[in-house]
């Protein structure tokens, strides 16, 4: 019994270590399973736990080499130094967002979905984290962006309903301001914007300037309808024979020089909602955004419910009791099919990721 004891002397410190380093990498695997990456700190829990597991097995893994004490001193010296370097280094700029991340979401200043502005960028949101705001522009493509950045900068927030969309137009002296004015009120009517307006931006030396604005019923078309504003625009005017030229060049051609009007002119027409190109463009940011829909409709489902549950103890008639008990159970079975909706979105999305 003795020479097995001195057989297995040695394993006990590497399988104990070897043991150790397993059940870490179990705890962190049902940490991941169990934090939903949703969650606006789950991503960041996440990440914290897993940089920790890995901080105390290389603690393990050093106390287990078989050195001399004081080169292990030396060795964990050395790793909290770095360690010390690293977080000094990015202290300012890691703090600077968290402090920034909690500031934007706690003023919840733009939701998943919204179309945003920030300096030069512009896209719909698709992911908020306590570091930085992913958006999605209008090439389809992603880009991450501080939150530091974002709270020291003007953020343009475009409205859901009933945004104001524009666009300019310089024409010369010679046509009358009436009819430019009409033409393009007539334009935006055909891009079916409301209540549009006409506002001289400028008078210049040798033209006009003319700006027309409409009210967008739904933002989310917000390009794909700018775009069809100004094809509307150019259209009508030269359906009523107005050149979009340069008003010095006008005054110098030869008067036998053709105009330049189309000689076939199509009026556009709106696009239907499956044909409106931001459909394609913005699809994770529409995904982000019916998640952030379902999530309100389960705080609304939750407020309900305590408002049901806070009747029921001022209840004495039975009938109404079975009643409102009833109601709160149809709204248990909502929240989970809505819950689980939510779940299966999630999923999808982990896995194309």
């Amino acid at each position: 019994m003795e020479q097995i004891i001195n057989i297995l002397k040695p394993l006990i410190e590497p399988v104990g270590i070897v043991l150790i380093l397993i059940i870490l990498l179990l705890i962190n695997y049902w940490i991941f399973k169990k934090v939903k990456s949703t969650k606006l700190y789950g991503n960041i829990l996440k990440n914290s736990i897993a940089t920790l597991v890995i901080f105390v097995g290389l603690l393990v893994f050093i106390f287990s080499l078989p050195i001399d004490k004081s080169l292990k001193g030396q060795i964990l010296s050395f790793l909290a130094i770095v360690v010390s370097a690293g977080i000094a280094l990015s202290s300012t700029t890691v703090l600077g967002n968290l402090i920034a991340g909690i500031m934007n979401n706690s003023m919840n200043r733009f939701r998943n979905g919204d179309l945003i502005k920030i300096g030069d960028l512009q896209g719909r949101v698709t992911k908020k984290s306590i570091f930085h705001t992913e958006i999605q522009l209008e090439d389809s493509n992603f880009i991450s962006i501080p939150n530091l950045y974002i709270a020291t900068n003007p953020v343009k927030l475009t409205r859901k309903t009933d945004t104001v969309i524009s666009t300019s137009v310089s024409l010369g002296y010679d046509i009358p301001r009436t009819t430019i004015e009409e033409s393009l009120k007539e334009a935006a009517t055909l891009t079916r914007l409301t209540n549009p307006y006409v506002y001289i931006t400028n008078l210049g030396d040798y033209s006009v300037v003319y700006k027309i604005h409409g009210f967008l019923e739904d933002s989310s078309k917000y390009f794909s309808t700018n775009s069809l504003l100004n094809a509307n625009v150019m259209d009508v005017l030269h359906e009523k024979k107005i050149e979009i030229v340069s008003p010095t060049f006008m005054n110098q051609r030869n008067a036998n020089e053709k105009d330049f009007i189309p000689k076939e002119i199509v009026k556009n027409q709106i696009a239907n909602d499956e044909q409106v190109p931001e459909n394609l463009i913005f699809d994770e940011a529409i995904k982000s955004e019916k998640i952030e829909k379902k999530k309100d409709k389960l705080e609304d489902l939750n407020k309900q419910q305590e408002l049901l549950r806070k009747k029921q103890k001022e209840l004495k008639k039975e009938d109404e009791i079975q009643k409102n008990k009833s109601s709160i159970k149809n709204i248990d079975e909502i929240k989970i099919k809505v819950e689980r909706s939510i779940e299966k979105q999630n999923e999808e999305e982990n896995t194309n990721n």
